[in-house]
């Protein structure tokens, strides 16, 4: 069997396996979706209730819970920050850094983040991305940030770890028209065919403007029946294999580079001049990432190492608020029953009460007045007449009382979304009985805020993968040229940095770590607390220090401007202090012109 037929097998089998391992969360997802969105009732209970005139409201306590969580986070962004860890370093950290920042601004990735982690809360999954697009740079190509839809994801389902790195394959999908395809693969054999037959034998890869299912939309008449309309939607596999491979290292200064296998012979010969240099050859297993477009089954491109030979990591990387051996939960899941109760006891409790205010009528046979429908009807508004004939008068139905448990159950499902959630009364601001200090207050929250840590904690760890892949990217892709590695040093204040520095494996490996500021609003609550009491209590902590642990809106710019007047200031100072110096020199100048008292006191002639 031919490696490419052999190639074709293994991805239709993670298609398959994928489909199927991911329809469980997909269907949960799905729903998760539509209770933020307050859409919360099964149709067919919509459809039994309408049919019996009876209400069927929606309280959506889910919104505001996720919103709120979600806003923790937006008030939180985290930028990539790159450390030195041992000295010599800090000039290359601040290039990664600044080149890292570079690339999340060009993407608009403050945002994209906050909507990855927005998409985890409500379907247990977000995911973050990067790819080297050559829209603008046709020749090296520039890097970008991107987010993925969650149900345009699917990944290996037998992965049991967090980092999909451990992962067999994870599979982008995206919908793309025709005649793009043909743009974008003009070197694709019988690709017309190929696309006609995709619409016949697989229809869940195909759709168009009128009628859609899961990957297949077909136009219904023959006016919208456009070929520029119809869409495919393409499958793009990242998987990885394992090869045994020959490195060329040199163990005094860590270098390490990938020998070609056609060259072995070259380098053998070459090594045996060198015997004593510090040069070996070793042989190590190691993965290669592989990225294959298909649509359906027809193969569009086959990339070994598409982003360089040195980068083996997926460059996707998913966020799950909670994760338990496989299993993603986000932030709807636990919540879906109590609000399931809120919704039907409120809907019991408006029905009863209609009920109490048109209770019905009840009389003897025989029973004639203006009309029975009209009593229905008309008997609950005020000064409503009922003419009836002697001995035959209607009497009112006393309704049933509202027990007290229906009350108490109808209170029930708000209180259980705040205790699953953990999104407490502090939390949402809605206790405004108390008088309480700000700082107590603020404790407060945090207290609440740690039964949400753990979504937090799972994202910062989703956050570092995701940034040290890019600072990889920047490092080993060849994306950024010399030109625009010296344009960001010089803008990150380094205008003589060693391009080659950036380069060097054991200066990215040992030289420098790939983090991020803290996020966690327990733990900048808490240290911004103590340093305003340590400040009250007449510790001298600078303004832009405490400004720069606090939540105050436009901080950056305030503590500019704090350092802006400092600086006017000790300028003030300083020429104060020359004034006064320049004052003391020429009198003691005038005095010695004139044959008086040196300064300390004594004549010339002393």
């Amino acid at each position: 069997m031919s490696t490419y037929d052999t190639r074709q097998r293994q991805l239709k089998s993670f298609w398959k396996e994928g489909k199927e391992g991911n329809d469980g969360w997909r269907t949960k997802a799905k729903e998760n979706k539509s209770f933020y969105k307050g859409i919360q009732w099964e149709k067919t209970d919509v459809d039994i209730l309408d049919a019996e005139h009876r209400p069927h409201l929606t309280f959506n306590h889910i919104f505001p819970t996720v919103n709120l969580i979600s806003g923790i986070q937006r008030q939180n962004k985290q930028d990539i920050k790159v450390f030195p860890k041992k000295g010599g370093m800090k000039e290359l950290a601040d290039v990664l850094t600044a080149a890292a920042k570079n690339v999340t601004d060009e993407s608009n990735g403050e945002y994209l983040t906050s909507m990855a982690f927005f998409d985890g809360l409500v379907t247990a999954k977000g995911w973050l991305g990067l790819d080297i697009t050559y829209d603008d740079e046709p020749v090296n190509g520039e890097i970008v940030m991107e987010r993925y839809s969650p149900f345009s994801i699917i990944e290996d389902p037998n992965c049991e770890n967090y980092d999909l790195n451990t992962s067999k394959y994870i599979i982008r999908t995206f919908w793309w028209d025709k005649e793009a395809i043909r743009l974008a693969y003009p070197k694709v054999k019988e690709l017309n065919i190929g696309l006609d037959a995709i619409a016949q034998s697989e229809p869940d890869d195909v759709q168009t403007i009128s009628f859609e299912t899961d990957t297949y939309q077909d136009a219904t008449d023959d006016e919208t029946k456009n070929p520029n309309k119809i869409r495919y939607k393409i499958r793009k596999y990242f998987w990885r294999t394992y090869e045994r491979r020959s490195f060329l290292i040199n163990k005094a200064s860590l270098e390490v580079q990938l020998i070609n296998k056609s060259r072995m012979d070259e380098v053998a010969a070459i090594m045996k001049s060198k015997l004593g240099s510090g040069w070996t050859i070793q042989e190590r297993i190691i993965p290669i990432l592989h990225r294959t477009t298909m649509v359906g089954e027809l193969e569009l491109e086959h990339e070994d190492n598409p982003y360089g030979e040195e980068i083996s990591a997926y460059p996707i990387k998913r966020f799950c608020p909670y994760w338990i051996d496989g299993d993603p939960l986000g932030a709807v899941d636990n919540l879906k029953d109590p609000q399931r109760e809120l919704n039907k006891r409120y809907s019991q409790l408006l029905h009863h009460l209609n009920h109490s205010a048109n209770s019905g009528f009840i009389g003897p046979e025989g029973w004639e007045v203006e009309t029975k429908e009209e009593v229905a009807a008309f008997a609950s508004k005020p000064g409503a007449n009922i003419h009836y004939k002697l001995n035959k008068k209607p009497e009112r139905i006393v309704p049933t009382t509202l027990s007290s448990g229906h009350l108490a159950a109808s209170q029930y499902g708000a209180a259980n979304i705040k205790i699953i959630s953990g999104v407490n009364a502090d939390l949402r601001a809605e206790d405004t009985s108390r008088s309480d200090s700000g700082i107590a207050m603020q404790e407060r929250k945090a207290q609440g805020a740690l039964v949400s840590e753990i979504i937090f904690d799972n994202f910062r760890y989703t956050q570092q993968m995701f940034n040290e892949t890019l600072v990889d990217f920047i490092r080993k892709s060849g994306s950024l040229t010399d030109i625009e590695i010296k344009d960001i040093a010089i803008n990150a204040g380094v205008p003589e940095f060693d391009i080659e520095l950036l380069k060097h494996r054991a200066a990215g490996k040992y030289g420098i770590k790939v983090s991020q500021s803290q996020h966690s609003p327990t733990t900048r609550l808490s240290n911004f607390s103590m340093l305003l009491e340590a400040a009250k209590a007449g510790m001298p902590i600078p303004m832009d220090v405490l400004l720069e642990m606090s939540d105050i809106p436009n901080k950056k710019e305030i503590i500019a401007r704090i350092q802006q007047q400092q600086q006017e200031e000790k300028q003030r100072e300083d020429i104060k202090i020359q004034s006064q110096a320049n004052a003391m020199n020429a009198k003691a100048a005038q005095a010695q012109n004139q044959g008086g008292p040196q300064p300390g006191g004594q004549s010339p002639g002393a």
